[in-house]
């Protein structure tokens, strides 16, 4: 699963992301998702009979679990993941070089996480 950029943070924008990037990556490594964690941004949390991205998991069958508000140790790797992200590269990426598109953004980042993996 490449590193993706979106410049979006709509709930429509989760649920595409998940269906048409994330499924098919663990469904080519026959692996389901049985539970999702995420935090309680807007994007991913409502009320759970209207929002788009909660009505999604249900129609595929996966639990969905927020980490609790003020306590980032549930979500620590993710978090920890976040900070060096802005720190090792966008931070510097940001100061050095002037992105055009997203498209050529998407493409430094994805040679930054080739390096860094």
């Amino acid at each position: 699963l490449a590193g993706c950029i979106y410049n979006s943070k709509l709930p429509l924008t989760a649920v595409h992301v998940l269906n048409n990037d994330v499924l098919p990556h663990f469904e080519q490594q026959s692996l389901r998702i049985e539970t999702l964690l995420s935090d309680n941004g807007r994007e991913y949390c409502g009320r759970p009979d209207q929002h788009p991205f909660e009505l999604f998991l249900q129609l595929e069958g996966i639990k969905y679990r927020t980490t609790r508000v003020r306590r980032l140790q549930r979500n620590g790797f993710v978090e920890r993941l976040h900070r060096t992200l802005l720190d090792e590269h966008f931070r510097i990426a940001g100061r050095t070089t002037w992105y055009e598109s997203i498209d050529q953004m998407h493409g430094d980042f994805d040679a930054y996480l080739h390096h860094y993996n």
